[in-house]
């Protein structure tokens, strides 16, 4: 009997743990599950020490990310995890920073056992009407603009 590769897709799989990523502008929350989505760890930037602005850095996702591959490997869940199913949600910059991790020195051990890699950020369509955008560094306004049209018109000499 020789070896087809194709017959692999066919073979039935475990279902998947799940990494999920939650990636806002002002925090990262990382959360491991079993296949039957009970969560086995949670943990957010705050957890870890970053407070106030510094969770919706690239640096605090970085580390937390780093922080759960340490706890995966502590708490012995590599043996339990035989797939695993990456969940990203939002586009904080905490996104960027775990993938980096995963791709990195500190994802080495889970990094063969991931099977998909899924977006569930939240689309809208429609909705309500959107916050009007904020203007900043715009000329005109406030409280020089005398002084703005003063150097606006002033004569070359």
């Amino acid at each position: 009997m020789s070896f087809n590769p194709h017959s692999l897709h066919n073979a039935p799989l475990k279902p998947p743990h799940h990494l999920h990523i939650y990636a806002t502008k002002h925090n990262t929350h990382i959360t491991l599950t079993r296949p039957s989505r009970d969560p086995l760890l949670s943990v957010s930037s705050g957890n870890i020490g970053f407070r106030k602005a510094a969770r919706g850095t690239y640096d605090a996702g970085y580390q937390l990310g780093a922080y759960v591959m340490g706890r995966i490997q502590q708490k012995g869940y590599l043996g339990e995890i035989q797939y695993l199913e990456v969940v990203l949600r939002g586009f904080g910059p905490g996104r960027e920073a775990v993938g980096k991790v995963l791709l990195g020195s500190e994802g080495r051990n889970l990094r063969p056992r991931v099977v998909r890699v899924t977006d569930a950020t939240r689309l809208k369509f429609g909705g309500t009407r959107s916050k009007k955008p904020r203007r900043l560094g715009e000329r005109g306004g406030g409280r020089f603009e005398f002084l703005h049209q003063q150097i606006r018109h002033r004569d070359p000499q």
